[in-house]
């Protein structure tokens, strides 16, 4: 039996599916997050997120589900549109397409923190998303390929430095998978920043956590969204505007 109930969280109002477990704004103070329409939707069709995101799509909706019945796959795939038109979505050898898996993840923490900071959904500088969840066979991220990436990128890995150990120690592989995700989180989010806008950014966020958003946002959607905001998701959209920097 699937149990609902509404409780606040911080500036957010939320939905908790006894089903799921999860999590999903059904209102927000000052921002109802709601479908984005206008007069142009009949004519324009966003592309699937599938197809954007190719055999990444099955990471993608596996860490991007913080919110019930929200837009979050879709706005990966509009933001992974970015990276794409930067040269930064391809890849010609399985090291390469491990990088790609670390960029999308990149942008799965911005998303976790900005909702963190705005909608007081989770902690902000904490990025909790289960290395299960990324980490094996393809699709994911072998652990064998991790532990080679951060290898080449001489990134420290405590007590062993041999690749093969991270299929063994789940500590020292999501130690790995942390650290190089917060790498590419420098590498791509300032260009996420400096291709939307910031304002356009914090709004499709925030667009994201409600059901049927379409991506980009058309601008009547984001005045609606950063009409009223609470003085926490002003703070979020500052923290952006300085370029969402993480400690």
């Amino acid at each position: 039996m699937t149990v609902s109930a509404r409780t606040e969280v911080g500036s957010a109002v939320v939905r908790v599916d006894g089903g799921t477990g999860r999590r999903g704004p059904v209102g927000r103070r000052g921002v109802e997050p709601s479908p984005m329409t206008d007069m142009w939707d009949d004519l324009f069709e966003p592309p699937d997120p599938a197809d954007v995101l190719g055999d990444l799509h099955e990471v993608a909706t596996s860490v991007f589900d913080l919110c019930y019945d929200g837009s979050e796959p879709e706005w990966a795939a509009w933001a992974w549109s970015i990276l794409t038109r930067a040269g930064l979505a391809a890849a010609g050898t399985e090291y390469e397409r491990g990088e790609l898996v670390l960029r999308l993840l990149a942008l799965n923490m911005f998303h976790r923190e900005f909702c963190a900071r705005a909608l007081d959904l989770g902690v902000p500088g904490e990025w909790d998303v289960d290395p299960d969840r990324v980490l094996g066979d393809h699709p994911r991220l072998h652990p064998v390929l991790l532990g080679i990436i951060a290898e080449r990128r001489s990134l420290d890995l405590a007590d062993s430095t041999d690749p093969g150990d991270l299929d063994f120690d789940v500590s020292v592989a999501a130690t790995a998978l942390d650290a190089l995700v917060r790498s590419e989180y420098r590498r791509v989010v300032p260009l996420l920043v400096q291709a939307s806008g910031p304002v356009d950014l914090a709004a499709s966020v925030w667009a994201s956590t409600g059901e049927g958003a379409r991506f980009p946002l058309p601008d009547t959607a984001v005045r609606e969204l950063t009409a009223a905001l609470t003085p926490a998701g002003h703070a979020a959209l500052e923290w952006v505007r300085g370029g969402a920097r993480r400690s």
